[in-house]
C-alpha cells in the first residue's frame, strides 16, 4: 500500500506523547485514514527509547503476528472488529481503516468533549464481556488498543494479545520479548512459569481488576461482573 506514514504515539496521563506498545510498529497514513501494524523486528519505532532489547527477536515478532491473524479471523464478524483494508502476509503488515484518533487520545485530550464517559465505559464493558463469552482473554484492553468510528462505534485492535480461557499459557520468551521494563512487575505477578510457560489468566484478571485505567478509573466494575468480588 503506497502512502506516507508517521508513527502512532499514545498520550500518557499528563498528555505527553509516548510509545504505544512494544510488539509492532504502529503507523498512521499521512491522510489519517489508515492504520498500519508493521510486524518488523527491525523497525525504527521499537528503537525509540535507545535501550537494548535482546529478547525482542524475529521469532517473537512472527509469533505475535500469527496470533493477531488468528484472532482477527475469529472475531472478524463482530461489530467491534476493525475494518481490515489489506494484509501483506509476506511483509507482515496489517492495514485497517482509521478514524483519526484512538480512545487513548480522545480520553486524555481535554479539548475533546463529544464522547461522554458513560458511552465509552459501556462499550468497553460490552466488548470485554463478549470476548469472555467467546472463550477469550484479550489482554490488550487499554484505551490505545481501541478506537471509535465516525458513528461512535468502539472497535478493538491489537488482537495479538489474546489467549483461550481454557488454555491461557504461553511460553515466557514471547512475553519477555515484548514486556516494557515498567510493566515487568505485571508479568512477575503471574508467578513462577510452569514448563517455561506463564499463566496469562492471572495477568488478565489483575489487569482488569486493578492495573488498566480508562480515564482516572480501572475496570473493576467489569471484573466484578465476570468474576465476583473475590
Amino acid at each position: 500500500m503506497n502512502a506516507k506514514w508517521q508513527p502512532y504515539l499514545k498520550l500518557d496521563p499528563e498528555g505527553w506523547p509516548c510509545m504505544a506498545q512494544q510488539t509492532y510498529e504502529p503507523l498512521i497514513s499521512e491522510d489519517g485514514t489508515t492504520f498500519c501494524k508493521n510486524y518488523n523486528v527491525d523497525s525504527e519505532y521499537q528503537k525509540m527509547e535507545n535501550k537494548p532489547r535482546p529478547l525482542y527477536t524475529k521469532e517473537v515478532v512472527d509469533w505475535f503476528f500469527q496470533n493477531e491473524l488468528t484472532y482477527l479471523e475469529l472475531f472478524k464478524d463482530k461489530k467491534y472488529a476493525p475494518e481490515v483494508k489489506d494484509i501483506d502476509y509476506k511483509n507482515q503488515k496489517i492495514y485497517i481503516k482509521w478514524y483519526g484518533k484512538s480512545c487513548n487520545q480522545i480520553i486524555n485530550d481535554p479539548e475533546i468533549k463529544e464522547w461522554p464517559e458513560y458511552m465509552w465505559r459501556r462499550q468497553i464493558r460490552d466488548i470485554i464481556v463478549d470476548q469472555y463469552d467467546e472463550g477469550i482473554y484479550k489482554l490488550t484492553m487499554y484505551p490505545h488498543c481501541h478506537y471509535i468510528t465516525d458513528t461512535k462505534q468502539m472497535k478493538a485492535i491489537d488482537w495479538y494479545g489474546c489467549v483461550p480461557i481454557d488454555d491461557p499459557f504461553i511460553e515466557q520468551k514471547y512475553m519477555q520479548g515484548i514486556i516494557h521494563d515498567t510493566a515487568q512487575f505485571r508479568l512477575d505477578e503471574t508467578g513462577e512459569p510452569i514448563d517455561d510457560k506463564v499463566n496469562l489468566e492471572i495477568m488478565f484478571k489483575r489487569s482488569l481488576g486493578e492495573h488498566v485505567l480508562w480515564g482516572d478509573e480501572n475496570m473493576s466494575y467489569i471484573y466484578k461482573e465476570l468474576f465476583g468480588d473475590g
